[in-house]
């Protein structure tokens, strides 16, 4: 499946994203170490898995869809998690 890369991103706005539920009704699953996890949620047009893992050292938030809709492009789900990444780095500095 297809995965992505975003910077800058550390646990303490990984977990911003996940208690705020800036993805819409997703809900995250975070490994026992806290940098990684599944989110599972629904579109309208069907349930949508990912798997994300932090790279700490490089603060980086890698990101691969396990599963989604055959219609749902991948690039909107990029969108949707790029979006909630920068909502929650306007929120960190207010």
């Amino acid at each position: 499946m297809s995965s992505q890369t975003f910077s800058d991103v550390t646990i303490d706005l990984l977990e911003r994203i996940a208690a705020r539920d800036d993805l819409g009704r997703f809900a995250f699953d975070f490994d026992e170490d806290r940098r990684a996890g599944t989110a599972r949620g629904a579109t309208p047009l069907g349930e949508v898995e990912v798997r994300f893992g932090l790279v700490p050292d490089s603060a980086e938030l890698i990101v691969t869809v396990l599963r989604k809709p055959p219609f749902l492009p991948a690039s909107l789900l990029w969108s949707e998690f790029s979006r909630a990444i920068a909502r929650a780095r306007t929120e960190s500095v207010a």
